[in-house]
């Protein structure tokens, strides 16, 4: 346990600890008072004794849209049950987090979503070295043998399930393709193509780079047959986020729609299109 304390009046001292509490976790998929109060309906009331005056968290990791969310409301409704809400946890992305902090909603990440939190965030840093000695004195005749290397193309990786919260999928040398939903906080990583037959509420990143010393695949396309509505998609390192999408006017009737979408690199930018004819995707792969 960590303490800090004002260390200048020694009869009395105010100090500030970092200790470990356990809350209970409400998971919502809407964020709407009316699916919190059937929540609470269902599983605090028949139970209210136990449940009277606890402290509750409301787990916001499968909430698409946290601007829409009535705090207030949603502590009157807790309260109204005997519980006190006293924040929101689940939150992975630091825009996901100020648009909280923005409205002066308490951000209470358990140590799990902390820890992810972190791990998502950490800068990383490519680099290319390349060593050149001068001069060089080559005698004629003079023999080099070169090795060389000769890759066997990868087969496609299926998966034929839905992703959860948390899981990932890695795909070097090859493309993904995914038989269901991708959730929220699950993660797609695939050296060339990504085909998700489901909805997309994860990270997806296409024509990622196989090593420190490649370039993406700046011809990676993604596919997704159902709701798009991704926290993050990339292609060859150029990528926008979730918050970047829902402020971008013209995906407004793309973005967190059930629509066939497909995703392509034109330069640095990424352009989004509704999928009209199967051939388009098969004309890139």
């Amino acid at each position: 346990m960590d303490s800090f304390a004002d260390t200048g009046d020694t009869t009395m001292s105010a100090s500030i600890s970092r200790t470990g509490y356990s809350f209970n976790t409400i998971e919502m998929h809407k964020g709407t008072v009316e699916e919190l109060t059937e929540l609470l309906e269902q599983k605090v009331l028949p139970r209210a004794e136990i449940y009277k005056n606890s402290p509750v968290v409301i787990d916001a990791a499968n909430i698409n849209y946290l601007k829409d969310l009535d705090y207030d409301q949603l502590a009157a409704t807790c309260r109204n049950y005997g519980l006190f809400l006293i924040g929101i946890s689940g939150i992975l992305t630091e825009e996901r987090a100020d648009t909280l902090i923005k409205r002066n909603i308490p951000v209470v990440n358990s140590t799990k979503f902390a820890r992810m939190r972190e791990e998502n965030f950490k800068p990383r840093v490519i680099t290319k070295t390349i060593e050149i000695q001068v001069p060089v004195h080559i005698p004629e005749p003079y023999e080099v043998k070169v090795p060389y290397e000769v890759r066997k193309p990868e087969p496609m990786m299926v998966v034929s399930h839905s992703l959860r919260s948390g899981e990932c999928i890695s795909a070097p040398d090859t493309s993904v393709l995914i038989l269901g939903n991708v959730a929220r906080t699950a993660r797609i990583i695939a050296s060339h193509n990504v085909f998700v037959f489901g909805d997309m509420h994860g990270e997806v990143y296409a024509g990622s780079p196989k090593d420190k010393d490649t370039d993406g695949y700046e011809k990676g396309i993604i596919y997704v047959s159902g709701v798009f509505a991704p926290t993050l998609v990339a292609i060859a390192g150029n990528y926008q986020t979730a918050d970047d999408m829902e402020n971008n006017q013209t995906l407004k009737s793309l973005y967190g729609e059930d629509s066939s979408v497909i995703v392509s690199l034109n330069g640095r930018s990424l352009n989004y299109c509704h999928v009209k004819d199967v051939q388009t995707i098969q004309s890139r792969f």
